[in-house]
């Protein structure tokens, strides 16, 4: 089907038919919950289309997922309140299910996967949705389709696996600008889909994107873990938009040289985007795009507004500077959002599954923690010591308090939190036990592939042996609290936690 898109972002999940006499072309809206700049939504209308079915697109949301909590949930209720508005703006059939006690999820997708005569989702490779397409597509009677829109590039055009994000640096300044020119629809107009809406009933109670509803389903659900959201934090597009807009405007241009500072979020240069791209509020080519037309517009002076691969500078391929743009702030940000993402994505592309552990290293890194397996480590903690930000290390305790009171943390700080855990920890095991599941619960950007990249990368992922060999960590880059406030200016940052603290009660 389809042979005019891009056949490199399609994988058949199953070896089931395309069912001709079914009722409609069912788009299960997993990792890409927006109706803008989406790959699968692109997919799935062309073959609603081509069939003559209806389309009907279904977003749900388990209340049963791990480290499920109402800071999580409410994020992603507030892009379905959105997407709501949106389906009855283009005019598509929108079947959106919250489960809660009184309304169980069990057999519900099966059941609406009865009328379908194909199935089309995403292909995201990490967390529960890999194991997800993979029961449906056993369940199932029809074809099930999974569309790759992880990004710019799909991964399986990659090839083998990278470990390094040099190396995956040059296959993408090879592949740039032709994946460019055909990116995802960016929107569609007013009523465009009413002609693939023949007003087909969910069987079930919608859940029709009210505020009050959203207040209801997080009151009944009995969540395991006592989260609560962040004040001022909320997911969906429009928060999304409202957030590139201010990086645009006021943070890219200091990013190369700023982001690596720890301060009050409002001074970081900083995209604070990663929450939106992982619930797929957002998607990565949108803002790749907005930043080089930003990059063209701003070294231009205002003479050109839209970017072109023309731009690209292909004497620096497979360099870090000038290829994108003679910009180096946008080069620096877009380097981060393509190549170390992707370098992420990748890492689970090649086997898509939950997650990834200390197992996937490679091995010099095995063998230097087995070297220093039974080394004296300085300091012990409890898991209820750590969660609570009880060490002797303020600067730790800052950024721990960070990310439990805000859910996020800033990725400087990140990498040295990361660093002190499996240096203080009884054993590397133990040392990533913790990482995920602070990062995973409280992280409105947990659960994803750049998640477990950035922790595997403290553990000596995407790295080199690093000299003098030290106590515990051996060969691995090390990091302190000493030489970060030696480098930093950590005043404002320090402030700002102070601020966190009192607002919470003290958690020192």
């Amino acid at each position: 089907m389809k042979n005019n898109f891009n056949q490199s972002r399609i994988r058949i999940c199953n070896k089931k038919p395309v069912l001709s006499n079914a009722k409609y072309v069912l788009y299960w809206m997993q990792a890409n919950r927006r109706f803008t700049w989406n790959h699968s939504l692109d997919y799935a209308v062309q073959v609603a289309k081509e069939l003559g079915k209806e389309l009907v697109v279904y977003e749900g949301l388990r209340m049963d997922y791990p480290w499920n909590s109402k800071r999580i949930h409410k994020f992603i209720l507030e892009g379905m309140i959105e997407n709501s508005k949106e389906a009855e703006r283009i005019s598509a059939n929108y079947w959106c299910f919250v489960e809660t006690p009184k309304n169980p999820a069990r057999g519900l997708l099966k059941k609406i996967s009865q009328d379908a005569a194909v199935i089309i989702t995403d292909d995201f490779p990490c967390f529960i949705i890999p194991e997800q397409i993979a029961k449906l597509s056993e369940k199932v009677d029809c074809q099930l389709v999974a569309i790759d829109g992880n990004g710019i590039i799909p991964l399986s055009e990659y090839g083998t696996f990278a470990s390094a994000a040099r190396v995956l640096r040059t296959r993408i300044h090879k592949l740039f600008a032709n994946h460019y020119i055909s990116r995802a629809k960016p929107h569609y107009k007013k009523g465009e889909l009413a002609s693939l809406n023949k007003g087909t009933k969910a069987p079930f109670q919608n859940f029709a994107g009210l505020d009050s509803e959203l207040i209801a389903s997080l009151e009944e659900i009995p969540f395991t873990n006592q989260i609560d959201p962040v004040d001022g934090v909320k997911g969906g597009r429009s928060q999304a938009l409202k957030i590139l807009k201010e990086f645009l405007e006021n943070k890219i241009i200091r990013y190369e040289t700023d982001r690596s500072k720890p301060d009050h979020p409002e001074s970081v240069a900083v995209s604070n985007l990663s929450a939106y791209l992982h619930f797929g509020h957002i998607s990565a080519e949108e803002i790749i795009t907005a930043v080089l037309d930003w990059s063209d517009n701003f070294y231009t002076k205002g003479k050109s507004t839209t970017w072109t691969p023309a731009v690209l500078n292909l004497d620096f391929r497979g360099k870090r500077e000038n290829f994108y743009s003679p910009l180096s702030a946008a080069n620096s940000y877009l380097d981060e959002i393509i190549t170390w993402r992707d370098t992420a994505y990748q890492l689970f592309w090649h086997k898509r599954e939950f997650r990834k552990n200390t197992d996937i290293l490679p091995d010099w890194v095995k063998a230097n923690f087995a070297r220093h397996k039974k080394d004296k480590r300085d300091f012990h903690y409890t898991k209820e010591e750590w969660q609570n930000s009880k060490t002797h290390d303020p600067i730790w305790n800052a950024a721990q308090t960070e990310l439990v009171t805000t859910g996020r943390m800033h990725n400087y700080m990140r990498m040295l939190w990361g660093k002190k855990i499996i240096e203080w920890s009884p054993t590397i095991e133990e040392a990533f036990d913790l990482l995920e599941e602070f990062n995973n619960l409280y992280a409105y950007d947990g659960r994803n592939p750049n998640s477990y990249a950035g922790i595997l990368w403290c553990f000596g992922l995407f790295d080199r042996p690093w000299f003098p060999e030290r106590n515990v960590l051996g060969n691995i880059r090390y990091m302190s609290s000493d030489s970060t406030k030696k480098k930093f200016k950590l005043k404002g940052y320090l402030d700002y936690i102070d601020t966190l603290s009192e607002r919470q009660g003290s958690l020192f």
